[in-house]
């Protein structure tokens, strides 16, 4: 890559981190998370909430706009700052995360013993949902990760390896990223023990590994649009049951279940845009500011 005389003046740290953007990010990204709440965790041995909030925003937040800023200089923060915001992309779009995606996770309940009996929708339990769906929507994971994991590493990702094998290193890193929560007890279903920690993370992986192809399909359609993207992962993470299927848990056996969903979900999607998830190469908007770092990670 050739260096203009500017980037030849900038801090040999800042040029570092510009020259493997990718790279970075995710030392960026791990790192200080990793730290915080091991520290958290076993040292101070402090709760989910609302000590680990703060965690997506010291990592793959900040991260995207540090690695950002180094690789792509003030332009580039602009441009990460429109992508986030770009909500206008059509109201299909919206549509599916909010609708199509919570039916397939509730419709993911139904294999569970009982849950068709327990198909009660509770109108009342929909307010204090929706206050919870917004807390978390903000500070508890959606728009402290998906600012990294979208708009900073999946086009860059797939500039690099192409759409199907950057997706699979996305959703095993972003898989990763959680595995201190687990530490904590009672953290989707781990236990006090390594032992009981092993089977749930294994499920988590597998069910972060086969939603990264959906999140990635919806990037490459919506032209990267940040609040999809912030949405579809909140409603992954704020269970409608208590409004749905009041009474029915949510059990280690759910997760199973949406884990096999979502993979049958990414083989469906790679299967009918032929390994492509939407993505148009180097006819890609964002393909020309990605070129220079296409050969380095």
């Amino acid at each position: 890559m050739v260096q203009t005389r500017a980037q030849a003046r900038r801090n040999p740290l800042v040029r570092a981190i510009g020259d493997r953007p990718l790279l970075s990010f995710f030392v960026l990204s791990f790192a200080p998370s990793f730290a915080y709440e091991l520290i958290g965790i076993l040292v101070l041995r402090l709760p989910l909430a609302p000590w680990m909030f703060a965690a997506p925003f010291i990592g793959p937040f900040l991260a995207a706009f540090v690695v950002t800023g180094a690789a792509d200089g003030r332009a580039g923060v602009r441009s990460l700052l429109r992508d986030l915001i770009r909500w206008r992309v059509g109201l299909r779009w919206y549509l599916l995360v909010m609708i199509g995606l919570p039916a397939l996770l509730m419709l993911c309940v139904l294999p569970l013993p009982g849950a068709a009996a327990a198909f009660r929708p509770a109108p009342e339990a929909l307010g204090g949902w929706a206050v919870m769906f917004v807390v978390v929507l903000v500070v508890g994971g959606p728009l402290g990760e998906e600012p990294g994991w979208r708009n900073f590493a999946t086009p860059r990702l797939q500039e690099r390896f192409g759409p199907v094998f950057g997706t699979l290193v996305l959703g095993v890193l972003w898989g990763l990223w959680h595995l201190p929560l687990f530490l904590i007890d009672g953290y989707n279903h781990a236990g006090g023990d390594l032992s009981a920690t092993v089977r749930p993370y294994s499920v988590f992986l597998g069910f972060t590994i086969a939603i990264a192809y959906l999140f990635t399909w919806l990037y490459n359609r919506t032209n990267g649009s940040g609040p999809v993207a912030v949405v579809a992962h909140a409603y992954c993470n704020v269970s409608l049951l208590p409004v749905v299927f009041p009474g029915v848990p949510n059990s280690f056996q759910y997760e199973v279940v949406q884990m096999v969903a979502f993979a049958i979900v990414a083989a469906v999607l790679l299967l009918a845009t032929r390994g492509r998830l939407g993505w148009r190469g180097m006819a890609d908007a964002r393909a020309p500011r990605l070129v220079a770092y296409s050969n380095t990670l």
